[in-house]
């Protein structure tokens, strides 16, 4: 448990850090395949329909928690189903 007002103490943007810090491209958006012999992703940027497909060296997967033992997808009060295939499975 963590008091609201303590959130921002706790949490950050990763955009920022990732572009700015780490001189890296962020992309928000939900990976579909990724292959990493070929160092390809497909991936769904946010707020778009399509698929995109980039190429990269480094790959960081920020997932965040999704450890609801009592749901199929993960799915708990602190983290809702965002994950395209499992939201007609979501609550």
């Amino acid at each position: 448990y963590v008091k609201p007002k303590h959130l921002d103490a706790l949490t950050f943007a990763l955009a920022p850090v990732v572009e700015g810090r780490m001189g890296c491209k962020f992309l928000w958006g939900e990976v579909k395949h990724l292959d990493g012999e070929d160092r390809v992703a497909t991936i769904k940027p946010m707020f778009t329909d399509g698929l995109e497909s980039i190429d990269f060296d480094y790959c960081i997967v920020a997932a965040g928690c999704n450890f609801g033992v009592f749901h199929k997808w993960g799915e708990s009060l602190w983290f809702p189903t965002i994950h395209e295939a499992a939201r007609p499975e979501g609550s």
